[in-house]
């Protein structure tokens, strides 16, 4: 590629209780910022579903073109909060529809630091390969 990318190649799907209202034990965006993954976060639970389902279109439209070029996408969410707070079942509906696996995910409840960085340390994306 001419021009690499400065996430690394890496891209999380993260619930937005975890990114402004503090779901996790630690700071989840500064991980993510340490192992150069870019963030996208979906509205809140809260938000109307009848308003949500063409925002997560727009949404894996871009995910699962990142994974078609090798990028590792990733889901950050908690099982503490509905729909593990990136409307997961939404998500792997659209996913479904499109034939693609799911996203790699991380539960943050009851999880460690240490754990968090394990897991974002676990594969390089195959784009970072080539």
């Amino acid at each position: 590629m001419l021009h690499p990318d400065p996430r690394g190649y890496r891209v999380a799907l993260v619930a937005d209780a975890i990114v402004n209202e503090g779901a996790a034990s630690f700071d989840v965006l500064a991980a993510l910022e340490s192992h150069r993954f870019g963030v996208i976060v979906l509205p809140p639970s809260d938000f109307s579903l009848s308003s949500i389902g063409g925002i997560v279109e727009y949404v894996i439209d871009d995910l699962t073109d990142y994974v078609r070029n090798g990028y590792r996408v990733v889901e950050v969410g908690s099982s503490e909060l509905v729909g593990f707070g990136t409307w997961h079942d939404i998500v792997a509906l659209d996913l479904a529809r499109r034939g693609q696996e799911g996203f790699e995910q991380f539960d943050v409840a009851g999880m460690s630091p240490a754990d968090f960085d394990r897991f974002l340390a676990a594969s390089i994306p195959a784009a970072e390969l080539s």
